[in-house]
């Protein structure tokens, strides 16, 4: 690795540093696109058959039921949620009315369903099934169903980070960040310079990458935390360990050209512990919080997440690492924000949202783990609200005074913020592969603020279904998981798989101690980060 000495820098964000989080929390939130309340209602099943949708609840409440007592611990739930014994056998009865039923409750609870190609695509995969079922053997173990019948059929066509059957994903394309170390770039008059052997080398052109991909130089840290520039690029090519680039230099002094392949390493990402749900510490000074789930939080731990934004709103700095956060109550990160700025981010900033009152069927997948007798209290709602719900309406009832004053469908795309949310702290958010679903949420929500730096790789990429719900099959017992409600990006680009990306491309194993060297390189900790040339 070669250094270019530029002594120690004034006190404050480097200026172009600067310019790259205010990009970066513009594209955050993108413009609208003109076809996209179009877009979300053509996704939302409308008029299903309500008795068959009623037939459908009492079998996800029968199931839970012989889980579930009333007073029982929901941790018992979670202890049983997701182990089907494997080698149960099952006959092929039982596995036809499993099948049939696994469909009919996707298409009256799975809001992907339609997206995926609703009807025309998932009918004719269910006979295919069945008909595959017949040539197996009578009785079948559940791992041969789960892994000879279910993975199978929906792998390939489901693309949702959210859809798990029993431990099994499927998978949106993921986009895989890959670094050089070994060069360290930085800004000349108009390109970027290195040194190669002990001589200044401008990096003329840079090829061979592959498509897409984000560029071919990354914004970065290096590990004494100076802000540069490193090779690199992001795709949905993540196969290989290792990719090679090409890069044309020309030498400063002679201005010969010569031809180089540069290697970059894939950039992983581990998986941490989730628990404790807040853990506070201090390094040098600085505080660190570490957020890893908001998943199931206890009241206890939900009121010491909330008050850590109360006991670290005046501090400077704050180093907020979010790494491996698996989500959870989408919620939580909006009242945090909310109490450490007094003012709380959009709601529907990051994305647009579907937006049906609720059915018995997606109530009953988001109460799986509720207590029956509380549950129960919303059935008498679920009625009322099951009367006038569009999906139970012909058209011919939208005569009806009480439906013309509900549009069939309310998205909720609101103008994303332009004006960031004041904060005169310099918080340091941390991110990796592995932070997901309501962490990428938490994520969004903080780049809403004046002074946040985003520091890593980009994240999972996974808040295309929300709501999850879950059950468990009837027969089989196998775990399933799939969102109750749609999101899209405001401009309808991808996200799922591809996620939110971060102001500084660093290796997540090494971003904590690179951005500690970082602050106190650049004379941070006393909130001296103004922006500085």
């Amino acid at each position: 690795m070669f250094l270019l000495m530029t002594g120690i820098p004034e006190a404050g964000l480097p200026g172009d540093l600067r310019q790259i989080m205010d990009e970066n929390r513009e594209t955050t939130f993108p413009s609208l696109h003109p076809d996209l309340e179009d877009t979300i209602n053509s996704f939302v099943q409308l008029n299903l058959d309500r008795d068959e949708h009623v037939r459908i609840f009492e079998i996800l409440r029968r199931t839970r039921t012989l889980l579930h007592t009333d007073g029982m611990d929901t941790s018992v739930l979670w202890r049983i949620f997701g182990t089907a014994d494997l080698g149960a056998l099952l006959t092929h009865e039982q596995l036809n009315e499993e099948i049939r039923f696994l469909f009919d409750l996707l298409r009256h609870g799975y809001d992907g369903y339609l997206y995926f190609g609703g009807d025309d695509v998932f009918l004719p995969i269910r006979d295919a099934m069945l008909e595959r079922l017949a040539n197996m053997a009578d009785p079948l173990p559940v791992f041969s169903y789960l892994y000879g019948l279910l993975v199978p059929a929906f792998q390939g066509v489901v693309a949702d980070n959210h859809f798990r059957i029993h431990n099994v994903r499927f998978w949106a394309p993921t986009h895989i960040p890959y670094m050089n170390g070994e060069f360290i770039l930085r800004k000349g008059e108009g390109n970027f310079v290195t040194v190669i052997n002990g001589v200044p080398h401008r990096v003329v052109e840079v090829t061979g990458l592959p498509s897409p991909s984000v560029d071919g130089i990354l914004p970065t840290l290096t590990p004494d935390g100076e802000f540069a520039w490193a090779f690199g690029f992001v795709t949905p090519n993540s196969q290989p360990d290792a990719m090679e680039i090409m890069v044309l230099f020309e030498n400063t002094a002679t201005g010969e050209n010569h031809s180089q392949a540069i290697n970059l390493q894939r950039v992983n990402s581990w998986q941490l512990p989730t628990h404790p749900v807040v853990v506070k510490h201090e390094v040098k000074g600085i505080p660190v919080l570490e957020n890893r789930s908001l998943l199931n939080l206890s009241p206890e731990e939900e009121i010491a997440f909330l008050r850590s934004s109360y006991e670290l709103r005046d501090r400077p700095v704050l180093v907020m690492d979010l790494r491996g956060h698996i989500g959870g109550n989408s919620g939580l990160p909006r009242q945090w924000v909310g109490t450490y700025t007094g003012q709380e981010p959009q709601i529907y900033s990051l994305f647009a949202a579907s937006r049906l009152l609720g059915s018995r069927v997606a109530t009953e997948l988001l109460h799986f783990f509720v207590p029956l007798h509380i549950s129960a209290l919303i059935d008498g709602v679920m009625e009322t609200l099951m009367a006038i719900d569009p999906r139970f309406a012909t058209i011919e009832d939208m005569a009806d005074p009480m439906l013309e004053q509900m549009p069939l469908i309310t998205s909720v795309p609101m103008t994303p913020p332009r004006v960031p949310i004041s904060n005169e702290n310099l918080v340091i958010v941390l991110t990796d592969k592995n932070t997901s679903s309501a962490g990428e949420l938490f994520v969004g929500h903080l780049r809403q603020l004046e002074n946040v730096l985003v520091v890593g790789t980009n994240t999972e990429g996974t808040f295309f279904t929300g709501g999850v719900g879950r059950t468990m099959l009837p027969h089989s017992g196998l775990a399933v998981m799939f969102g109750t409600r749609l999101y899209l990006r405001h401009d309808l680009s991808q996200f799922e798989g591809v996620g939110l990306m971060p102001d500084l491309w660093v290796p997540p194993g090494e971003s904590l101690e690179r951005v500690l060297r970082f602050i106190e390189r650049y004379g941070l900790a006393n909130g001296a980060f103004g922006t500085v040339d």
